[in-house]
């Protein structure tokens, strides 16, 4: 059975966490459970963990923590505390010992797994940077993974909506914070600056705040900003995180607890840029292709075999998909060589673009881009294939040397991984269902 992602409970209460597991499994993610740190340890190696949910007292939770992180398997993986409370001294413990997340036990799954997601993503980054940068070294590319974000600028936090003066002053100490009054203004902030976490303070009506939460989630180079949300109404939570919103909290929360939220997901975002910056040094050499500046073929032939290897050892998703885009050679025929490579290239990085920093665009023959997409179903990988191949087909594309817009026709195909599959049958699947 396809696995969402691998998590590992450690609680000392066998019947507990064989509760939660049954929770995560119903919701596709493969749970063990351990009573104690000395179970919990040796399960590190090997096991490709996604997530590690702490289930203990504060303290001893604490120590796992500690002797986790001291080792090679754990030092990076997330790492969840879950309480029968969560307040601010809670939330403040878990920033301050490298927790990724505090959580309460009895939170429904509309935040649970609105939580959980993106740590799960959080793994996924992190082990297609190792798997890059292996392949790289592999191909004779001198390549560092190096993801430190402790010396990252200091954040930018966009405020929006109602009580802006009085929340901007509570994340004044973190950094910039970017006040905007109204959700016109917010969404043109967001589209000219890098912000590492946006705090929504909603009005009376929370109908157009979703809507911007959900523009947000669907805007490919946002979907991963953390989005705050406070609230006077509580009984929207679930709607809210159904449209996005990374958490929601009481209007009238501790300001504490405020602040150490927003600090959690700063820092996470903080580490996804540093994750992101690691992951473009690797197109770099023998592994990027000169004419587009996506992946190479050699390159995408090294990695797609590794990456199968993966998911099928470890029951993961992984999907592929291909652009074609055969009127190219119409431009070419008409304009030259140099237009036509020019389009060509603009499409590469239009494709990546679009794309999430852990997704692989590789040029893959004449007129042919390779998109895979690792830890992705299939039915998601569509979405974003007839995302991208929609906004190829209606963008007007500049070329060099042709004084009128070009626009371009595009095939698609997708297809995902089977436990028998070899690399070549994977490709030849995908490319098969170009239509």
């Amino acid at each position: 059975m396809i696995r969402l992602a691998n998590v590992l409970i450690v609680h000392s209460d066998a019947a507990v966490a064989e509760a939660f597991a049954a929770r995560l499994s119903h919701n596709g993610y493969h749970a063990q459970v351990a009573t104690s740190s000395e179970q919990a340890l040796p399960r590190l190696k090997g096991e490709h963990l996604d997530l590690i949910i702490l289930g203990q007292a504060i303290a001893s939770a604490l120590d796992l923590t500690r002797s986790i992180r001291a080792t090679e398997d754990g030092r990076d993986v997330p790492l969840v505390l879950v309480a029968d409370t969560v307040d601010a001294a809670l939330a403040e413990a878990a920033l301050a010992n490298d927790l990724d997340d505090a959580i309460a036990w009895d939170c429904n799954d509309a935040e649970l797994f609105a939580r959980l997601r993106p740590l799960v993503r959080l793994a996924t980054m992190r082990s297609e940077l190792d798997q890059r940068v292996a392949v790289a070294r592999a191909m004779g590319d001198d390549i560092t993974a190096e993801t430190d974000s402790q010396g990252a600028a200091p954040p930018r936090i966009l405020v929006v909506g109602q009580d802006l003066g009085e929340v901007s002053s509570w994340l004044a100490d973190m950094g910039e914070a970017v006040r905007s009054q109204n959700l016109y203004d917010a969404e043109s902030q967001l589209e000219t600056r890098n912000f590492d976490a946006a705090v929504v303070c909603v009005g009376t009506d929370p109908a157009p705040f979703l809507a911007f939460a959900s523009q947000v989630r669907n805007n490919p180079r946002l979907f991963n900003l953390p989005l705050v949300m406070l609230t006077t109404a509580p009984s929207i939570a679930d709607d809210a995180y159904r449209h996005g919103v990374s958490r929601v909290l009481p209007r009238m929360a501790d300001i504490a607890l405020i602040r150490a939220v927003v600090k959690t997901l700063v820092r996470r975002q903080q580490l996804r840029w540093a994750i992101r910056g690691a992951l473009s040094k690797v197109l770099a050499g023998k592994s990027r292709d000169p004419m587009t500046g996506t992946y190479s073929r050699a390159f995408l032939d090294h990695y797609l075999q590794a990456r199968l290897s993966t998911a099928q050892a470890h029951q993961r998703h992984l999907a592929v998909v291909f652009f074609s885009i055969p009127n190219v050679d119409g431009v070419r025929s008409h304009f030259g060589d140099d237009a036509a490579e020019h389009l060509v290239q603009q499409l590469g990085q239009w494709i990546s673009g679009l794309l999430r920093a852990e997704d692989l665009n590789a040029y893959y023959a004449p007129n042919q881009f390779c998109v895979v997409l690792p830890d992705t179903p299939l039915v998601e990988a569509d979405v974003v294939m007839h995302r991208i191949a929609g906004v190829l087909a209606y963008t007007d594309f500049a070329v060099r040397e042709v004084y009128q817009p070009v626009k371009v026709w595009v095939q698609v195909g997708s297809t995902n991984a089977k436990p028998t599959d070899t690399a070549e049958q994977l490709l030849g699947r995908a490319r098969a269902k170009l239509d």
